[in-house]
C-alpha cells in the first residue's frame, strides 16, 4: 500500500507484495520495492519439472507510469534465480509486470502507446515520461509490426490483389542517397520500400514479393527510369507501363523550355555588351545607346518569363497573357518550343489510344524537324517512351498520388531528426500509408 499526501494506491501483484515506498526531498522520484512471495516448493524446473532451490536474487528497476505530476515512479522488483537439483538448470521468476524486452512495466507501455496514437514524436514523448528513446522506439515498432500484419491479413481475406502500381524513388540521405517506393494506387498501401533506385536494387522487389500477388497487375505508373521499364516488362509482361505526366511536363520545361530561354537570354546579353562597347568608342551616336538598351531590357524580360512559360495557358492572368505574346513574337524558337509544351497538354487529354500514337508520333516528327538543338534532342530521347506516353489514354494514371505522400516521408524524417536504421524507416513508411489510419509516431 502506498501513501501519497492524499493519493492511497494498492498494488495486488501475482506472486509479489508491496514491502516499501521511498521518495526524495524533492518529492520528484518515487521508488517502490516489491519482493517476491512464491514459496521454493511451489517451483519446479522449467526443462525437466523436478524440484529447484534458491540460487541467487537480483533486484530489477522498472519505470512506471507516474501517479503525481512530474514524480518519476520507479518499481524496484526482487527476482529470485533458481537452479534444478537435477540437470542443473537455471531460470528467473517472471515479473507479471514487466514489458518483455524492457525496463517498464505494461503500465508504462500502454501509456506510450497511446501518446504514439495521439501523433506524439519519440521525442516528446522522452520527455514527458523519461523512458530511453530506445525503448520507446520498440513498442513504436511493435505497434507497426501488428498494424502491418494485421493489414495484410485483412487484404488476404478480401482476396485482394493488386490492379495498378506506381514507382518512384525519394531521397532518405544528403549526398543522392535514395530509396525506391512501390505504390497499390487503388487503396494507397505502400507494398515495398527498399534502398537504392538502380535496375539491382528494384529486383528486390520482385524477389520480396511474391509473383502471385502480383499476378493481377494491369498498369504501373513511373517516371522514365529505364530501371524500372525494364524490370517491369520482365517479370510483369502483361502489365501496361504508363509514363508519369508530371514527369514528362517537368522535364520538357527544364530541357527544353528553360535551355532555349536563357539561349535567347544570353544573345541579348551579348549584343547588348558589344552595342555598349561601340558607343563608348563613338560617343555621338545616341541611337546605338538606346538600340543597346532595348536589348537590356529584352535580356530582362525573358529572364522573367520562366513561369508564364511553364503555366498553363488557361491559367494566365491577362496582363501576363499580353507580356508572354509579346516576348513570343519577337523569338521564333521560343514560340515553337512553348507551342509543342500546349500540344504536350493536349495529347495528355486523349482518350483514345490509337489517336494518343498518331499524335505523339506526329509531335515527335515535328520536334526533329524544328531543328531547335534542345527540342530535337529532348524528341530523340523520349521517342523510345512512345508506347507508354500514348498508354495514359487507356490508363488515366500518374505517380501523382506517390508524390504526394513523397511529403509525407519528408514530414516523417523531419520530426524523427533523420533515422538511422532504413529497414526501420522503411517499415515507418508502411505503417504510415495504411489507409484511415491516424496514428502517426
Amino acid at each position: 500500500m502506498l501513501n501519497l499526501d492524499n493519493i492511497k494506491v494498492e498494488y495486488e501483484i501475482q506472486d509479489f507484495q508491496c514491502s516499501g515506498y521511498e521518495t526524495n526531498e524533492e518529492k520528484d522520484k518515487a521508488v517502490v520495492f516489491l519482493e517476491c512471495t512464491r514459496k521454493t516448493e511451489e517451483v519446479c524446473c522449467c526443462n525437466c519439472c523436478n524440484e529447484v532451490y534458491q540460487h541467487d536474487c537480483n533486484y530489477i528497476n522498472l519505470t512506471d507510469m507516474p501517479i503525481v505530476y512530474k514524480t518519476s515512479f520507479k518499481v524496484v522488483v526482487e527476482q529470485l534465480r533458481y537452479r534444478c537439483k537435477i540437470c542443473n538448470k537455471t531460470f528467473n521468476v517472471e515479473i507479471p509486470i514487466q514489458y518483455p524486452g524492457t525496463r517498464i512495466t505494461y503500465r508504462a507501455a500502454n501509456w506510450i502507446r497511446g501518446l504514439l496514437k495521439e501523433n506524439c514524436s519519440i521525442r516528446t514523448i522522452q520527455r514527458i515520461t523519461g523512458i530511453h528513446w530506445d525503448t520507446i522506439r520498440k513498442v513504436q515498432n511493435e505497434i507497426m509490426d501488428e498494424t502491418i500484419w494485421e493489414r495484410e491479413n485483412e487484404l488476404k481475406r478480401q482476396g485482394y490483389h493488386p490492379k495498378i502500381l506506381a514507382v518512384d524513388e525519394f531521397a532518405i540521405h544528403k549526398g543522392h542517397s535514395y530509396a525506391t517506393c512501390v505504390m497499390d494506387l487503388e487503396t494507397g498501401d505502400v507494398l515495398w520500400v527498399g534502398k537504392g533506385r538502380s535496375q539491382k536494387d528494384f529486383e528486390q522487389f520482385f524477389k520480396d514479393v511474391s509473383s502471385d500477388a502480383l499476378s493481377e497487375v494491369i498498369a504501373v505508373a513511373m517516371d522514365m527510369n529505364a530501371s524500372y521499364n525494364n524490370l517491369v516488362t520482365k517479370y510483369m509482361p502483361k502489365a501496361e507501363i504508363v509514363y508519369d505526366r508530371f514527369h514528362m511536363q517537368s522535364q520538357f520545361g527544364r530541357d527544353v523550355l528553360g535551355v532555349v530561354r536563357l539561349d535567347e537570354a544570353r544573345k541579348h546579353k551579348a549584343k547588348s555588351k558589344e552595342l555598349y562597347e561601340s558607343f563608348e568608342e563613338d560617343k555621338s551616336k545616341r541611337e546605338i545607346k538606346q538600340e543597346a538598351k532595348s536589348e537590356r531590357q529584352q535580356y530582362t524580360k525573358l529572364k522573367k518569363l520562366r513561369w508564364p512559360l511553364l503555366m498553363n495557358s488557361e491559367n494566365l492572368k491577362e496582363q501576363q497573357n499580353k507580356y508572354l505574346d509579346e516576348i513570343l513574337r519577337d523569338h521564333n524558337d521560343l514560340a515553337v518550343c512553348y507551342a509543342m509544351k500546349e500540344e504536350i497538354c493536349h495529347l495528355y487529354e486523349l482518350t483514345d489510344y490509337q489517336q494518343a500514337l498518331d499524335g505523339w508520333t506526329r509531335w515527335f516528327d515535328a520536334a526533329k524537324a524544328s531543328n531547335i538543338p534542345a527540342l530535337v534532342k529532348f524528341a530523340s530521347q523520349k521517342e523510345k517512351r512512345l508506347p507508354g506516353l500514348a498508354a495514359h489514354a487507356i490508363f488515366r494514371i500518374s505517380t501523382g498520388k506517390l508524390e504526394g505522400f513523397n511529403n509525407k516521408i519528408k514530414v516523417a524524417k523531419r520530426i524523427g531528426y533523420g533515422y538511422r536504421d532504413d529497414m526501420y524507416f522503411f517499415k515507418l513508411i508502411r505503417y504510415l500509408s495504411i489507409p484511415h489510419l491516424h496514428e502517426f509516431p
